[in-house]
């Protein structure tokens, strides 16, 4: 991994990398040929349970009830690309990392591999905490949810007994939307991100929001899908530079610790009545100096543009 500076990283139009093309473009309407300008927050409205202390009781729950056959009754598409998935996964018997089994695996690769089923995902992980009982009734990803998450946790936990590098730079590119946000703010992106380390020329700069961030949550896939990093819903990141341009805009990133609003929600179906904020000792004080900058999604969300 290249040593992070912030000093070393090059604004849109120099050495910009470029990762996935995030799904998420597609929660966003576009107007035309016209991208939406959207305030970059701390998506409060985002379903980011991170199953802790309750990790090993939600998937005995999930895989002794009747949650994943419901789920993919309910979506057919969904339903064929994790068969399609498991077989294939099946035939080509890779090793797996860590202490992760076959439907950690599937899991990440259903979600890197399906255009449509992503944008499902991400759709309904926008707007599925609005309520316990629409967690309940109407978040038909519970399965998925659970698995990417554990999946990255135990990837971490790889990475922290082999004592590799704990933070990576990655970047992400997404398209048809202008994310903006004030240096010095605390935002996340309440969705999972699929990154790249590589810092490879951007073929095309238009329309859209190039990201270059240091994450501290995120994990290498490793075999999975090797040169990717996947980063969590619930990762905190500080805005530490910005540029704005006519064909799009490019923000510089720091992991800043981490905000869950949701905990262990499958099995006590109450939300919490306080968030789990997990913050270095350095970035605690930095964050909530910064804690007036924050702009908030959720106006965006009850006008319908998450559905």
């Amino acid at each position: 991994v290249t040593p992070w500076t912030i000093q070393s990283w090059n604004s849109p139009g120099q050495n910009t990398g470029v990762g996935r093309l995030s799904l998420l473009q597609g929660i966003f309407p576009t107007q035309g040929s016209n991208p939406v300008k959207i305030d970059f927050d701390l998506a409060p409205n985002s379903f980011d349970d991170q199953y802790q202390g309750c990790s090993q009781q939600v998937m005995e729950m999930l895989l002794q009830g009747d949650y994943f056959t419901e789920e993919l009754e309910s979506n057919k598409d969904y339903r064929k690309v994790w068969q399609q998935t498991h077989l294939k996964w099946l035939n080509q018997e890779k090793s797996l990392p860590g202490n992760m089994t076959a439907t950690h695996a599937v899991a990440v690769l259903v979600y890197l591999s399906d255009d449509r089923v992503h944008l499902d995902f991400s759709r309904a992980m926008a707007s599925a905490a609005g309520s316990p009982q629409q967690y309940k009734h109407s978040f038909h990803f519970k399965y998925l949810h659970y698995f990417l998450t554990s999946a990255i946790l135990l990837l971490r936990k790889e990475i922290i007994s082999r004592k590799d590098s704990l933070c990576y730079e990655v970047h992400h590119e997404l398209k048809g939307v202008y994310l903006q946000a004030p240096v010095g703010a605390i935002v996340r992106f309440g969705q999972f991100l699929s990154t790249s380390p590589a810092r490879e020329q951007a073929q095309r700069f238009g329309n859209q929001t190039l990201f270059t961030m240091l994450t501290c949550l995120g994990a290498p896939l490793q075999d999975l899908s090797p040169k990717k990093v996947l980063v969590p819903p619930y990762e905190l990141f500080k805005v530490v530079n910005a540029s704005y341009h006519p064909k799009g805009n490019w923000l510089q990133l720091l992991s800043n610790g981490t905000q869950s609003i949701y905990n262990c929600q499958l099995l006590k179906g109450i939300r919490p009545k306080t968030c789990i904020l997990a913050f270095s000792k350095d970035k605690t004080k930095s964050n909530f100096k910064q804690k007036k900058h924050i702009l908030h999604f959720r106006d965006f969300t009850q006008s319908g543009i998450f559905r």
